[in-house]
């Protein structure tokens, strides 16, 4: 005996009808007639009288009804029962990492934080900007951020310091001679806006040592200012993680800034207070030991 059996019985026994009870079931007709019979040749009874006007119920079948009813519900209770006590399955930790730097990053903490922590990870790549604005939000539980964006308020720990580097065309920069911050007002300049952290550390550091910048375009899109860049445009200002690869593969030309050198800080930033605060910080510190040079040389 099956509850499906039960279950299809009970069904044209409401309906009085095999018919309705096939369209209530979403089956067709004689599966279900099938179904009946094979429960009345167990049981060895006739539970439903069929005529033209439907079916009616034995006196076997009132009394089969009624314990098949109870059978459905107490069936019904167990399952509601054990699903109440199977612990829900938690939501990924999201991390929001800036544009260009997922690859020092992604594959080391998916494969690990599932691996050690048993803890699946959700990448969010954006601008920093942007990713503050997630974290403020608390669409993202942890960010990559730079300690020059408004981060008062949240838990922060510096990650990381890196130096930031002059990128231009193929072929236009020689790595082995650096360039002086002041040279970059005769450069026609494609930035991102300064509400990210890389154009607020830009524009600091401009204002601090009296250069006037030669803004040329602003793009807050990292991929489509190296793509400006490569077309000879313009130049911009990178960390060297970033474009470190188009460099390798001829794409673009880069240099390291000098006097003074234009650096930034990496920090993770997240709330105070998180209903996972264990996965979070389990997660953060898989961040921290993630090993990667973001100030090596272009």
């Amino acid at each position: 005996m099956e509850l499906r059996q039960l279950r299809y019985f009970v069904e044209a026994a409401r309906h009085r009808s095999i018919s309705k009870a096939a369209r209530a079931l979403y089956i067709v007709q004689p599966a279900l007639t099938a179904q009946i019979k094979a429960l009345e040749d167990e049981l060895g009874t006739v539970l439903l009288i069929r005529s033209t006007r439907g079916v009616t119920l034995t006196e076997t079948g009132a009394l089969t009804y009624r314990d098949a009813v109870g059978i459905l519900e107490a069936a019904e209770r167990m399952k509601s029962r054990h699903a109440k006590q199977k612990p829900p399955i938690p939501r990924a930790i999201r991390v929001g990492i800036p544009n260009g730097m997922t690859h020092a990053f992604t594959a080391q903490l998916i494969d690990r934080s599932l691996s050690t922590l048993g803890v699946h990870v959700e990448i969010v790549e954006g601008m920093s900007g942007f990713l503050l604005e997630l974290l403020s939000k608390r669409r993202i539980d942890i960010g990559v951020l730079f300690a020059a964006q408004p981060l008062k308020g949240f838990d922060i720990a510096p990650l990381a310091v890196e130096a930031l580097g002059l990128v231009g065309p193929p072929g236009d920069l020689d790595p082995g001679k650096p360039k002086d911050f002041a040279a970059l007002a005769n450069l026609p300049l494609i930035l991102t806006s300064d509400r990210h952290g890389l154009g607020k550390v830009i524009h600091a550091h401009a204002r601090r040592t009296h250069t006037a910048l030669n803004v040329h375009a602003v793009v807050d899109s990292v991929t489509e200012i190296k793509r400006l860049v490569a077309m000879g445009i313009g130049y911009t200002i990178l960390a060297p993680l970033v474009y470190a690869e188009e460099v390798e593969h001829g794409i673009l030309s880069a240099t390291s800034l000098r006097k003074p050198a234009l650096m930034r800080q990496l920090v993770t930033a997240k709330w105070r207070s998180n209903p996972r605060d264990e996965d979070v910080a389990h997660i953060r510190k898989l961040i921290h030991d993630i090993r990667f040079d973001p100030s090596c040389p272009p």
